[in-house]
């Protein structure tokens, strides 16, 4: 079993294989770049070669964000949080969330606004296939 970094979780090498192999197809179908999956504690599980490693520095800041974003989208009814897409002057940063049952969150960018609607199509269904491989990682 890998462990990852000051690990909350045992991860075996092959199912964290798979997740990176996911990811990396994922890219060279889209535009995307930079795609992680990451726990909703902050901590990076897997990514593809072109999240750098100082993603690492900002895997934190998304579970700050979807905390804040869940008590908003509750607060005003909105039911519970999907995903988050954020706005830059250079792109695009899309994180999904799954349902309450995940403990981890999608992560990935673009520079192209007009796919974002495929993007977040592509993303959601890659991450709904994920699902079953992100169950078997065991938490401490």
């Amino acid at each position: 079993m890998a462990n990852i970094g000051e690990s909350e979780f045992e991860i075996k090498q092959e199912t964290l294989d798979v997740l990176m192999r996911s990811l990396e197809t994922l890219e060279s179908s889209t535009d995307l770049e930079g795609t992680a999956i990451v726990s909703k504690t902050g901590l990076r599980v897997a990514s593809s070669e072109t999240a750098d490693v100082v993603a690492d520095i900002y895997s934190a800041s998304p579970a700050t964000l979807i905390s804040l974003a869940e008590k908003i989208s509750e607060g005003l009814n909105q039911g519970e949080l999907k995903e988050i897409l954020i706005r830059g002057s250079s792109g695009y940063t899309i994180i999904l969330v799954g349902d309450k049952d995940t403990d981890f969150m999608l992560f990935t960018n673009c520079k192209k606004a007009f796919k974002l609607g495929y993007y977040i199509h592509k993303l959601k269904k890659s991450f709904e296939l994920m699902g079953p491989i992100l169950k078997q990682i065991a938490q401490k």
